[in-house]
């Protein structure tokens, strides 16, 4: 049984209204789902959501906290790795696109996702240490083993994970940003430069509406088989009430830069 593009948007504003919607017998999968929250008092208080069946990806949506990781050690946020042309790379050092992302510096690894940027200053690292740190700092999942390096951006990991954990985590981010953190605040300045990077498509359509302002945003994809699973998070401003608000948008058979294009319309349903 086939569901039509109408029964996706009834099933979205169904979330939206806080209403759970059961799939019919024998239905297809929806694709996209979605996690509204506020940001209150360093949590992420859920308002909206519509699950579409399966665990969220994590994906890229890890990055920023793994760049926290390093800074606490001592990373110099403005030293530039070179992520070279695809020929020039080796088996263990990958990238996502072709052509590399020439020398870049962690604000620049944050917007562009540069997964070279962060496999290369993971050599070394003890992975057992950076996922005690991950679940002594932000409750991250047992089931979500780091053993190898793609898994400390987010790649190839057992599972997904609950978008609410994914939320809290980000809770915790924007709230140390806000008080003053100084490795958060550097991760924020970074996430804030995804309009010249991963998220150029959706900012480009996002400054035509002045409700909200946009404050930061992460984009991630993974695969299932040979089809790509996006996500992405979106901290906003409503400019009216100065309420935060944290979505994350995610969807089968797109990428994370596909699937933030659905946040406009659920912004433009929400009405805080």
């Amino acid at each position: 049984m086939l569901i039509s593009k109408g029964a996706v948007n009834r099933i979205l504003l169904c979330g939206l209204l806080g209403t759970a919607l059961p799939y019919p017998a024998g239905a297809a999968k929806i694709r996209a789902g979605f996690f509204l929250a506020e940001l209150k008092d360093g949590e992420a208080i859920a308002v909206a959501k519509a699950e579409n069946g399966s665990l969220a990806p994590v994906g890229s949506l890890l990055k920023p906290f793994a760049a926290w990781y390093l800074l606490e050690r001592g990373l110099d946020a403005k030293h530039t790795i070179l992520c070279p042309p695809e020929r020039k790379r080796s088996d263990e050092l990958r990238c996502w696109t072709p052509a590399g992302h020439g020398a870049t510096d962690l604000s620049g690894a944050l917007a562009q996702s540069c997964n070279y940027y962060f496999l290369s200053l993971f050599r070394g690292q003890n992975l057992t240490s950076y996922e005690a740190w991950l679940r002594e700092k932000f409750e991250w999942p047992e089931m979500l083993r780091i053993t190898k390096p793609v898994h400390v951006y987010g790649y190839d990991l057992p599972s997904g994970i609950a978008p609410a954990k994914l939320a809290h985590m980000y809770a915790r981010l924007w709230t140390a940003k806000e008080t003053g953190n100084e490795q958060a605040v550097r991760i924020a300045t970074g996430l804030r430069g995804v309009c010249e990077g991963t998220m150029q498509e959706f900012c480009h359509a996002f400054a035509k509406q002045n409700q909200y302002e946009m404050l930061l945003g992460k984009t991630g994809t993974v695969h299932e088989g040979s089809q790509p699973y996006g996500i992405a998070a979106i901290i906003v401003r409503n400019k009216k009430t100065n309420r935060k608000l944290l979505l994350l948008c995610y969807e089968h058979r797109k990428t994370g830069a596909q699937a933030a294009l659905n946040a406009l319309r659920i912004f433009n349903q929400y009405k805080p």
